[in-house]
């Protein structure tokens, strides 16, 4: 979900276009039908997935990537979406059609990432000032978060569920989104599944390095939570997805307001480029022997250490489909 949430405003960006851990799940509401609350995702179902059918559309960004006479695809995802999105454009899933196996950032229905998930939301939680945890209480409830689970678990993923519960008011949820429904397509065809990084690599940009730290990401979120913009950015990210509009996701520095301190660039860079060289590697090897589908967020795609720029040194033909 949320990584290294240090920047402001970062974190509601690393939700939806940087980091995809938890793609399948959603924050739940502890009561759903008060009208103060965020809403919650309907599992997906025959009569959703055909209404999703009808308005099939690609979103996105697509690129063709080949080298040695294979091709493979990147392709940029947002980690929440709307429950409409589910089904893919005729484009992408031509694209997906092509290939031999789905690469995620990581490989959410892998047993063992799934166990390393579970011992990392049971570990303690962060010692904070109790000024702050009652401001973090606050806003838990105002989410209508389930009030026992405050108590447990790293103070970093509660912020990331903070986060989750914002995009939810815009009927984004990461039941929804595009890994979602690259991963129901693919285990219908028994594609394989797997994925780029550890989950090692996510837990350690997530996590903080020390209180001091955490402590930081808890105000940043809690400012984030309050701040009556974050809305019309979040708007102004899934806009920018769902047009393929690379420009706007291009100049995303010069609007998140995430940017403004030597801090949150170096957050921000350990977030985003510093584990694109990973995934490069990863992809390559990957295309050695099979064609590729590999869906990242989309914020790993622009720039010039962006995942395209960074396999076109590699020699591949890089070549944007939409």
């Amino acid at each position: 979900m949320s990584r290294l949430i240090r920047g402001r405003c970062t974190r509601i960006g690393a939700a939806l276009l940087a980091v995809g851990f938890c793609t399948t799940g959603q924050v739940g509401a502890a009561a759903p039908d008060a009208a103060s609350c965020p809403p919650l995702a309907t599992p997906p179902n025959r009569e959703l997935m055909l209404q999703a059918q009808q308005q099939a559309a690609d979103r996105g960004f697509l690129w063709r990537v080949s080298r040695g006479g294979r091709d493979s695809f990147l392709y940029g995802t947002m980690h929440a979406g709307r429950a409409e999105w589910l089904a893919l454009g005729p484009r992408t899933e031509a694209s997906l059609a092509r290939t031999g196996v789905l690469a995620l950032e990581i490989n959410v229905m892998d047993p063992a990432v799934q166990a390393a998930l579970r011992d990392a939301t049971q570990g303690p939680p962060r010692r904070l000032p109790a000024e702050l945890m009652q401001s973090l209480r606050a806003a838990w409830s105002a989410e209508c978060l389930p009030a026992d689970d405050l108590q447990a678990g790293p103070t970093e993923f509660h912020v990331a569920q903070l986060a989750m519960a914002q995009a939810q008011r815009q009927g984004l949820f990461p039941l929804y989104g595009a890994e979602s429904a690259l991963l129901m397509r693919s285990l219908r065809t028994e594609r394989p599944v797997v994925g780029l990084e550890t989950v090692q690599t996510q837990l350690a940009i997530l996590l903080a390095r020390n209180d001091d730290e955490a402590e930081a990401m808890v105000r940043d979120a809690l400012a984030d939570w309050r701040d009556p913009r974050t809305p019309q950015m979040l708007e102004r990210l899934t806009r920018a997805w769902v047009q393929g509009d690379l420009k706007d996701l291009e100049a995303y520095a010069d609007w998140c307001d995430c940017l403004n301190t030597p801090s949150e660039r170096e957050a921000f860079a350990r977030l985003v480029d510093g584990r694109n060289p990973g995934m490069a590697d990863a992809i390559e090897r990957l295309h050695a022997g099979v064609s590729v589908f590999a869906a990242v967020g989309a914020l790993h795609l622009i720039g010039p250490r962006g995942l395209p720029a960074l396999l076109q040194a590699r020699g591949f033909t890089v070549t944007r489909l939409f």
